[in-house]
């Protein structure tokens, strides 16, 4: 009877060790299941004893259960040292009142007020392709109610030469200066006679056209003018320098001269031959570009006689330069406010190109055999 308890009273006991085993080992894998996050610094001080201290073996329950009471653990197993817990919050530093401490207030001191350094700006400076500019302004024949289709001859040939005082090696300037004028009446030939209204528009008097040369002596007389000034070779009569012909508009030259030579029956020099600066239109596109506004200059026709407004009067008033100098219409003063025009033009930085171009051989409806100029076809 004594033996059966005995037995009874063990198997309870291992009853009771096997649940105590059960619930311990319940109990830790909700532990490894909830673990706390490391925080980085106790990371490190793991990591550091695991590397010196060596990790038990825990795959088997013994090994797990050496964490539970010292006399289940064996002896040559050190003890674990557990991490000092760290406080849930830093410490609260001690609150210190901030003491301003007053400073004597300083005198306001008015700035001084430095100008801004004036730069003066030299004058643009453009390459230009041409040595010198030959200005011209022709007077004609014309008759009351005609426009430029008429069979104008020329009555006063005026011609300004200009050229460069600051060119450069590389053909940079922007000043230009008269040199010489040239300057001489003709006499026409097909209607000898002005009329009243042509000598009241140009001022020319019939006594100045009647002691005049013919055309071709007039030419020739510009053709020793330019030879004088070394822009013409006087043997081959080609061009020596790169000039440019400029005028007010392109009637000049393409509508004067041409019918002029034809009526004279003479070829037109190789000398005069080539395009032709119109001052009025280069005008006219800067004064567009400067104020923003595209302004169309109208084409110009030969059967046209309607000029575009911008006259040389206008145009130096777009340019501000002072009002035009001398009489109107008259050959040698339109000539030489033109050159006026063409001087300010490079002064400002404008490059001095043609942009006319010229026929030589062009034909009217007037224009009949051998220079002989048809009545009825006269519009």
């Amino acid at each position: 009877m004594f033996a059966v308890e005995q037995v009874e009273r063990v198997l309870q006991t291992l009853q009771a060790h096997w649940l105590a085993c059960t619930l311990v080992m319940i109990a830790a894998c909700l532990m490894s299941t909830f673990k706390k996050p490391v925080r980085s610094s106790e990371h490190k001080a793991r990591q550091a004893t695991s590397q010196t201290t060596p990790r038990p073996d825990t795959s088997s329950l013994f090994t797990f259960l050496l964490g539970f009471g010292p006399a289940l653990r064996p002896a040559n197993t050190p003890p674990v040292s557990e991490p000092a817990e760290q406080p849930p919050f830093p410490p609260r530093r001690s609150k210190k009142k901030m003491r301003y401490h007053k400073t004597a207030r300083q005198p306001k001191t008015k700035k001084a007020i430095v100008a801004p350094a004036v730069t003066v700006c030299a004058l643009p400076r453009t390459t230009q392709p041409y040595d010198a500019f030959l200005v011209l302004d022709l007077e004609g024949t014309c008759e009351l109610g005609t426009d430029f289709s008429y069979p104008n001859e020329i009555i006063e040939f005026p011609v300004r030469l200009l050229q460069w005082t600051d060119r450069a090696d590389d053909g940079s300037a922007s000043v230009l200066e008269p040199v010489a004028e040239f300057r001489t009446f003709v006499k026409p030939t097909w209607r000898p006679k002005l009329s009243a209204f042509c000598t009241q528009l140009t001022g020319i008097t019939q006594e100045q056209v009647d002691t005049a040369p013919r055309f071709s002596e007039a030419l020739a007389q510009l053709e020793a003018f330019l030879v004088q000034h070394a822009l013409v070779d006087p043997e081959t009569k080609t061009r020596l320098k790169r000039f440019c012909w400029c005028s007010d508009g392109p009637w000049d030259i393409r509508d004067f001269l041409v019918k002029q030579c034809f009526i004279s029956q003479l070829a037109m020099p190789e000398w005069i031959r080539g395009d032709v600066l119109d001052v009025r239109s280069v005008v006219a596109q800067w004064r567009s570009a400067q104020t923003g506004r595209q302004v169309q200059v109208p084409p110009l026709f030969a059967a046209s006689g309607i000029r575009t407004p911008l006259n040389i009067s206008a145009q130096l008033k777009a340019l501000d330069l002072p009002a035009f100098e001398g009489r109107q219409h008259s050959g040698i003063d339109d000539t030489r406010n033109i050159a006026r025009i063409v001087t300010e033009l490079a002064r400002r930085g404008i490059r001095l190109m043609p942009n006319t171009t010229i026929y030589p051989g062009r034909r009217w409806r007037w224009m009949g055999k051998h220079g002989q100029v048809l009545e009825d076809a006269i519009p």
